[in-house]
């Protein structure tokens, strides 16, 4: 599967489950980013309103970026299919402390930065169905 392929089959996926409403509201737009390949996901209330490919130029355009290379993209899912992976959340706080990696997630602004705390619980939901789908589950 091409890096961020995962992510519209994902997010079909998670607008099918009950479960994932129970997680709350969510509006943001968030982009991805590995290499060259860039999908933007808009979250609307309880669903995911719509997911495009785009050019990077458009991350401008996002609430929030959540950007790794390709390798790492790949060895983050395959860790979190197997269930050994820190969430999105602690892989961000890892790279802060160690100082040598960009932070995982940006944004414009520190208000914009907050929505990653405020609504990690549903991208790691989307992450984590992407991480089944991308590796056979």
């Amino acid at each position: 599967m091409a890096q961020l392929d995962w992510v519209e089959p994902a997010a079909s996926a998670l607008n099918a489950e009950d479960a994932w409403r129970r997680l709350g509201s969510t509006d943001l737009v968030l982009g991805l980013k590995s290499g060259r390949a860039v999908r933007v996901v808009a979250f609307e209330a309880f669903a995911v309103a719509s997911v495009g490919t785009v050019a990077a130029a458009r991350l401008r355009d996002c609430d929030l970026v959540l950007e790794m290379t390709p390798r790492q993209w790949t060895d983050y899912l395959r860790r979190r299919a197997r269930g050994d992976g820190p969430s999105l959340v602690a892989l961000d706080a890892a790279r802060a402390a160690a100082g040598t990696q960009p932070p995982l997630a940006r944004a414009d602004t520190p208000l914009a930065r907050l929505g990653f705390e405020r609504y990690h619980l549903s991208l790691q939901a989307l992450v984590d169905r992407g991480a089944a789908i991308a590796n056979g589950g």
